[in-house]
């Protein structure tokens, strides 16, 4: 069988999979009644002047929703089938351009990887980000429409060397779809944009080679998706209905919010985005490190700082495991909210805090600090994956300035998810030896199916 037909034979057996699986999902009692009652009520502009005037500016995400709750529930199964199937396919790409891999061949052991992403999420996270209607079209289509924007703009930022100024017509209109539908999304898309147009700019300028006309008229694309991407970022944040939008979510969520002090907004946060990498990200930051150790092990001479890095990344390997065992000393953050769907009339307190909390809080802001170390060194000091790490950090220490920080659920860890794999993949690309590589996908895929499994069986 052809490369380009076991491509085509495995992303539709996915397709298929997970079509199956989501016409076995109808709209909920929630969110999805309330837009099934207002988009069917409404004309298509309509809808769209109300929801930007009265409570968000995200107007590519909010026609997406008119478009799915009009269309009908079958529409969306398909569109979010296809979303769900081109959101790994767009990351295994992105990792191939920023490990220099160039090959037409079926990938199977990074393409099984990437699908198993999905598996190595927490359950909830995949469920409002991916399965629940709502939920799923303003950040799996959202993030699938940004991680496709950002396709040709890598082969710049990369130098594949085989960029082509074709891309740029489906990434220019992913690039609005994405920027003006959720935030997160908006800030990675431009921070991206914004660095290839500076990568641009030093090789057609700082050097003396003289750029051809295919390079002139990519850079002339790049910098017409970037100033789109601006443009539809500022519609996003100067929507009148923001402000609507946060008074009222201060008096639903979280009342106390306008009278917390800096520390102790500081707190909520520092605590809120550790617990997340503790419990809901520990899997694909398990994969980073195993990356790490797996790259050190294949050096022929090994430095104290290498053993120091091997050593460092198996105890916090091992620490993302217990939890499997019901060792959680390391993970209990201190951050127990039971329900995140009623109004919080008590934020956390650092007085509530016990001594075991702050050794878990502290254990893993120091893996979070050494992960961004042993990405610049395993890396070989690759700026683009140590910033995606700390775009992932700080996607959800955005969070910060949000009343919803605890009611808007796991969804908001899954862009972080996904960018940690992105660096994960691009890390195993990069192991030398082929074996080890192989033994990588296999752990990955395997802790993946454990994951799910172990999730499963504790929800029943």
């Amino acid at each position: 069988m052809k490369e380009t037909s076991k491509k085509v034979l495995f992303w539709a057996l996915m397709f298929m999979g997970v079509f199956l699986l989501l016409t076995q999902v109808g709209y909920s009692d929630g969110d999805d009644a309330f837009f099934y009652q207002y988009t069917h009520e409404m004309g298509f502009l309509e809808y769209l002047s109300w929801r930007y005037t009265t409570w968000v500016g995200r107007m590519s995400g909010e026609a997406m929703v008119y478009a799915a709750f009009t269309l009908g529930i079958w529409f969306w199964r398909v569109v979010n089938a296809i979303m769900i199937v081109l959101l790994p396919c767009g990351v295994l790409k992105l990792a191939e351009k920023a490990a220099g891999i160039r090959t037409e061949r079926f990938l199977a052991g990074p393409t099984l990887t990437v699908v198993c992403g999905y598996l190595l999420m927490a359950i909830m996270t995949v469920g409002y980000a991916a399965i629940w209607i709502n939920g799923s079209i303003f950040y799996t289509w959202s993030f699938t429409c940004g991680i496709w924007a950002l396709i040709p703009v890598a082969d710049i930022v990369f130098d594949t060397g085989v960029g082509n100024s074709k891309h740029f017509f489906y990434s220019i209109p992913c690039a609005i779809l994405a920027s003006m539908s959720i935030e997160q999304m908006a800030a990675v898309l431009l921070t991206v944009e914004v660095l290839a147009v500076l990568v641009a700019a030093v090789r057609q300028y700082g050097c003396k080679k003289h750029p051809g006309k295919n390079e002139r008229i990519r850079n002339i694309l790049l910098i017409a998706q970037t100033a789109v991407t601006v443009v539809a970022f500022i519609i996003l944040f100067l929507a009148p209905g923001n402000d609507i939008r946060v008074v009222s979510e201060v008096q639903n969520w979280m009342p106390q919010y306008n009278e917390l002090s800096f520390g102790e907004h500081l707190f909520i946060t520092v605590q809120w985005l550790v617990s997340s990498f503790a419990n809901e990200n520990r899997l694909l930051l398990a994969g980073i490190w195993l990356t790490g150790i797996l790259h050190i092990l294949c050096k022929n001479e090994r430095k104290t700082s290498d053993l120091v890095c091997v050593t460092g990344a198996g105890l916090f390997l091992l620490t993302a495991i217990l939890p499997f065992f019901g060792i959680e000393i390391f993970s209990d953050c201190g951050l127990h909210i039971k329900d995140i769907t009623v109004r919080l009339d008590q934020v956390p307190r650092i007085e509530d805090m016990q001594a075991a909390n702050w050794f878990a809080m502290c254990w893993w802001i120091v893996a979070l600090l050494f992960t961004c170390i042993l990405i610049w060194k395993v890396s070989k000091h690759s700026v683009v994956l140590v910033l995606a790490w700390l775009g992932g950090i700080a996607s959800e220490a955005i969070m910060h300035f949000s009343p919803t920080i605890y009611a808007s659920g796991a969804r908001v860890y899954y862009l972080t998810d996904w960018m940690c794999m992105f660096i994960m993949l691009a890390l195993a690309f990069k192991i030398p030896e082929k074996k080890w590589r192989d033994l990588f996908y296999s752990i990955m895929a395997g802790l993946g199916v454990w994951n799910i499994l172990h999730q499963i069986i504790n929800y029943i």
